[in-house]
């Protein structure tokens, strides 16, 4: 059986790139700062990035933000305390995942974002 709606074209078609970080739990406080001991090598992943509509913000109660994003993807990122995604340097924690694989051939996460001054020296 095929699936029920097929939106892969237009996710293909609003996709950017991100990076995927899977980090150590092993690290240490440098500056005041947590320095992770060793990350994997970040992995790139596809997908649309879409600022938080107003109504999940709302809904949320207080729990997201403007500055939180949901991401629409064809690929699955694990929900690990260790992984996050960067985004236009900003780094942002994946929250929770509505899996719409069966039917539609898409995961959408919701991503928090980890800090205000997040911004990555390599993007």
């Amino acid at each position: 059986m095929g699936l029920l709606y097929d939106f892969t074209d237009l996710i293909n078609k609003y996709s950017v790139e991100g990076r995927l970080i899977r980090e150590s739990s092993q690290g240490e406080y440098i500056g005041g700062n947590w320095v992770p001991a060793s990350a994997d090598e970040p992995k790139p992943v596809k997908g649309a990035f879409l600022p938080m509509t107003r109504q999940k913000v709302y809904q949320s109660g207080g729990a997201y933000t403007e500055n939180d994003r949901e991401l629409i993807t064809l690929e699955e990122i694990p929900l690990e305390p260790s992984a996050y995604v960067v985004f236009q340097g900003m780094k942002y924690k994946v929250e929770s995942e509505s899996d719409y694989s069966l039917y539609a051939g898409f995961h959408s996460y919701n991503l928090k974002r980890v800090g205000t001054f997040d911004r990555t020296k390599t993007d």
